[in-house]
């Protein structure tokens, strides 16, 4: 058999399995993150590029220079003594010990080179503040702070007056530099002494002496004066005081003369029955009992004593020195009698307040002034001043009255107002009737018969507010003229008023005169009324129509009278001078006025009262309705209906002719204002 050869004879032996992807795997691995290495740092440098090329430098500036900064709002890179920031907002943060912290807002714009200054403010600092006398009375730019030793905080660097005073020492005033930033500053004051030395001596000695109310000791003593002067005082009993103001300059001495104490006075306490007489000591008027004398000791001394209705007293004193004696004088009368006499009688008799007896007796009394009242139950009492005469008898007679008609004799007749006007007191305390009858000539719809009774008693103007009087209130207002022909000089009725304005015009005469006004006003509007106020008003139609129509002979139709046409001079209608004005006027009736008048330029009627019916009509305060009476029983005092949209007009005016419209119960109404409608005023008696 054939052996075989070496390495030809062997088989096919196995390696290990190496895959192709194994080791180029690994190697790409370290080429990708070298590649995101290089592309950050790319990234990145692009990016401080970026930055560099964009960022803005600033150099920011601190006083104090040693502050701590801290930057916010952006990419800040810090070098050194500046800053590179992009273009933008941001804060700045700036702090220093002993100064306060500070927060900067600013902007970084496309500039070149730009710089920021950043000024801290000092913190206060502290004044510690002593002195010489201690307790001195410390004050910090002329504020007290406080009284030495003291510590004064949260002071504000800078400079400050600083003054310390203490009462017997001069006042030092310093100029101080405060540090701040929380330091501390130490202040010493010494205050000179403002006084000197006076050296007193008294005859006798051993008088206590004070100074200003304070004992230093007794005499001879030296006694500390300040320069300015003190009240310096000897007292010694038995002996009268010694004082006088003295003056030492500081730090001198001065010696003053012995001080000769004189015997102290007597003292006499003096009293009289009755008291209040008049006294003189040796002929000098000393003052009225009760009194305390000091008289001259050991020397005697005249008192006298004098009082209206008694006799003149005298007496004698001779006091030692020191001595107090208490006097009394009993004060003889001179007296007269007065028989006291009331109707009716039986009321209480006083004398200077004091009840002495009823009326009819016979009162004794001193010869002097007495103050004699009588006082009865419903009856206002009466006083009379009389001097009784010795020797005689007098009768004093009283009238009494009921306190009614107290009240009203002491009821002026007339009052004036700020403004000029006069108002007549009327108590009329009458019923009549208001309308007229449906027989009546010209007689209009509106003119319903009513009963009404007043009983209350008030003041009419005797004239229409005039343009003077109404430009008190308004100085911009004008009644104008009417075809051609003035309304507006100052005595003629203001016309052109509208009814709202006339209430006006009252409530600011109220208060003009410190009454309270009778109307409440709001919005443009009135709310309402006081019906007890004392203020002025419009009269009402009740009190008008009384006042115009009601006489002594029953009620009249027209201003003048009952007869038409009216007589010459009978008031202001619508005349042949205003034929070319208004539009129907009185036939062959002249009273020389084309337009208004003056508010007196006719004569007043029967009340006293100008130009009522006639001139101008006027406002009246009632609301316009047409009101009929219920039954017989009459209305009192009215003031018209509660509601409604306009007001009550009365009386004829220069514009009127016609029978219906001169008829004192003619009625019209209105707000607004015409050129022949004005007003007069009225108010309740309070």
């Amino acid at each position: 058999m054939t052996e075989r050869k070496s390495g030809q004879d062997r088989g096919i032996e196995p390696t290990a399995f190496e895959p192709l992807s194994g080791p180029p795997t690994r190697r790409r691995r370290r080429i990708r993150a070298a590649a995101v290495v290089l592309a950050t740092l790319a990234v990145l440098g692009i990016a401080v590029l970026a930055f560099l090329f964009t960022a803005r430098s600033l150099t920011l500036e601190t006083e104090p220079p040693q502050a701590s900064v801290s930057l916010s709002g952006g990419l800040v890179v810090n070098l050194g003594d500046h800053y590179l920031l992009r273009p933008g907002e941001y804060r700045a943060y700036v702090d220093a010990e002993g100064y306060l912290g500070r927060e900067v807002a600013f902007t970084v714009t496309e500039a070149d080179n730009q710089r920021l200054l950043v000024t801290l403010e000092k913190e206060p600092g502290h004044l510690a503040v002593t002195s010489e006398p201690a307790g001195s009375l410390v004050l910090l730019d002329d504020t007290s702070r406080g009284r030495t030793p003291v510590t004064l905080d949260s002071v504000s660097p800078g400079t400050h007056t600083l003054t310390l005073k203490h009462p017997r020492y001069f006042s030092e005033t310093l100029e101080i530099d405060v540090a701040g930033r929380d330091i501390t500053q130490e202040v010493a004051v010494t205050l000179k002494p403002a006084w000197g030395t006076i050296r007193l001596s008294s005859n006798p000695g051993g008088a206590r002496v004070t100074v200003d109310g304070k004992t230093l000791g007794t005499t001879p003593l030296a006694a500390p004066v300040l320069s300015s002067g003190e009240t310096v005082t000897l007292t010694l009993p038995g002996h009268k005081t010694w004082e006088r103001t003295l003056a030492v300059e500081a730090g001198q001495t001065r010696t003053l003369d012995t001080v000769e104490l004189e015997p102290a006075d007597a003292i006499a306490h003096l009293n009289s029955q009755p008291g209040g007489a008049s006294v003189t000591v040796n002929g000098e008027y000393r003052g009225r009992t009760p009194l305390e004398l000091a008289l001259s000791p050991g020397q005697p001394h005249t008192l006298r004593l004098f009082l209206d209705g008694y006799r003149t007293a005298e007496k004698t004193l001779t006091l030692a020195s020191g001595e107090e004696q208490s006097v009394t004088v009993d004060l003889q009368a001179r007296t007269g009698t007065v028989r006291v006499v009331s109707e009716p009688g039986g009321g209480d008799v006083y004398v200077d307040g004091k009840r002495q007896g009823s009326s009819g007796d016979v009162l004794e009394l001193p010869a002097r002034a007495h103050r004699i009242e009588v006082r009865k139950e419903g009856f206002a009492p009466q006083a009379k001043t009389v001097t009784p005469q010795p020797g005689l008898e007098q009768v004093l007679r009283f009238s009494l009255l009921t306190e009614e008609e107290a009240r009203w004799r002491s009821t002026p007749k007339q009052v004036r107002t700020g403004a000029g006007q006069t108002l007549k007191l009327f108590r009329p305390e009458t019923t009549f009737d208001m309308g007229s009858s449906r027989r009546e000539q010209g007689r209009r719809a509106n003119e319903v018969v009513r009963t009404v009774r007043l009983e209350q008693p008030f003041y009419l103007a005797v004239a229409k507010v005039t343009n003077a009087q109404y430009k008190q209130f308004r100085a911009t207002h004008s009644s104008s003229h009417a075809g051609g022909k003035t309304l507006d000089t100052p005595q003629r009725p203001a016309v052109r008023v509208s009814w709202l304005d006339a209430v006006r015009y009252c409530n600011w005469l109220s208060e003009k005169d410190g009454l309270t006004p009778f109307y409440q006003i709001s919005d443009n509007k009135v709310t309402g009324i006081q019906a007890g106020a004392n203020g002025y008003r419009l009269p009402t139609e009740a009190e008008w129509a009384w006042a115009a129509r009601i006489t002594e002979n029953g009620s009249k139709k027209f201003p003048w009278g009952d007869g038409f046409p009216p007589p010459p001079k009978a008031g202001n209608f619508a005349d042949l001078s205003a034929r070319e004005i208004v539009g129907r006027i009185i036939s062959g009736y002249r009273d020389g006025f084309a337009v208004s008048a003056p508010v007196d330029a006719f004569p007043a009627n029967d009340k006293g009262l100008f130009g009522l019916g006639h001139n101008t009509a006027e406002w009246l305060h009632d609301y316009y309705g047409i009101e009929a009476s219920l039954g017989s029983k009459a209305e009192v005092d009215p003031l018209g209906p509660d509601t409604g949209e306009l007001r009550v007009i009365r009386g004829a005016s220069w514009r009127h002719g016609s029978i219906t419209e001169l008829r004192l119960s003619f009625r019209d109404y209105g707000l607004d204002g015409r050129d022949d409608l004005g007003f007069r005023i009225a108010r309740y008696v309070k």
